[in-house]
């Protein structure tokens, strides 16, 4: 992630990008920090990319983009524009081509760039080369109000754009947090309150927070325990005590998306824990918050929607 490059940074090494390497096919598009967006129009999303967090301390020539096995390509692969013009699709090979082509022309721009000559002499990480994550194509999913109607209106706050932007084909309102950054020097509290505010006129408020996952990665122990610490303090201690006056009830689900153990600095398929609160609800006798205790809970070992299924049983 080029030592935590900054947005403001990313702006110039994106425009940089599309001025040499855009065309009526492709186009770079600024995110956040180090996370950003490539369209390909009829690009094909059966391709193998390298994640950068499994793949730490290798040599990146390696490492990059190729077509999937086991998936064969048809001619009658295709995909509609806007104006929903049939046009047929690349295949995973072209599709690879184009990427790695991108990859080595990224690093002769971005090395010599300014941006990054500017950072070498502070001392920092250059962000000198694109790395494509993953593919995908567009989404089509049924919105949070439409899978469940009692969710009238909702809203997600987070400084991920992978969040936002699901967020977003979910059907609820982004919100943005001043001095949200996604790492550890989020503004907590104000993301704490944005939620509160969000919870006075909609049903639903998704709040996500990157920085003990970004800690995971770096393999800071350290770190990952304070912005844990930090978490239950500025976010849930600002939640509860506000949540304390309301005189309508609110159901409160606290829980990872996955594990990041510091150890192994990249995300581990192993169930996370979680917990329910809601006025008046039963407790069970789990009375610890973490990976073994939750073991034992109630809910059992839940799965895809099921969680969900569960929220919305509470009133």
């Amino acid at each position: 992630h080029g030592g935590h490059v900054t947005t403001q940074e990313s702006f110039q090494l994106i425009d940089c990008l599309n001025a040499e390497l855009a065309d009526e096919r492709l186009h770079f598009h600024t995110g956040s920090q180090y996370r950003h967006l490539l369209v390909i129009k009829g690009g094909n999303k059966h391709i193998e990319c390298a994640l950068p967090h499994d793949s730490i301390n290798k040599d990146w020539h390696g490492l990059l983009v190729r077509p999937k096995e086991g998936y064969e390509h048809s001619g009658d692969d295709c995909y509609f524009d806007s104006l929903g013009v049939k046009h047929n699709r690349l295949s995973p090979e072209e599709t690879s081509d184009i990427l790695n082509d991108l990859i080595l022309k990224s690093q002769g721009l971005l090395e010599k760039h300014k941006v990054n000559i500017n950072r070498r002499f502070c001392g920092l990480p250059p962000a000198n080369l694109i790395w494509p994550w993953g593919g995908g194509y567009r989404p089509s999913m049924l919105t949070l109000s439409e899978k469940y109607p009692e969710v009238r209106s909702g809203a997600v706050v987070s400084a991920d754009n992978l969040i936002r932007g699901i967020g977003q084909y979910a059907g609820l309102k982004v919100v943005d947090v001043d001095g949200a950054t996604g790492f550890a020097d989020t503004n907590y509290e104000g993301k704490a309150k944005a939620a509160i505010d969000a919870l006075r006129t909609d049903d639903f408020v998704f709040l996500h927070i990157e920085a003990s996952d970004e800690a995971g990665h770096d393999g800071d122990l350290k770190l990952k325990l304070k912005t844990i610490e930090d978490i239950d303090l500025r976010v849930m201690g600002t939640i509860c005590s506000e949540l304390s006056d309301w005189k309508e009830p609110v159901c409160i689900a606290l829980l990872p998306d996955h594990p990041t153990p510091v150890e192994m600095r990249t995300h581990v398929n192993e169930p996370v824990p979680f917990l329910v609160y809601y006025p008046g609800i039963k407790p069970d006798s789990v009375s610890c918050y973490d990976e073994q205790s939750c073991m034992s809970g109630s809910y059992g070992l839940l799965r895809l929607q099921e969680f969900m299924e569960e929220i919305m049983k509470i009133q």
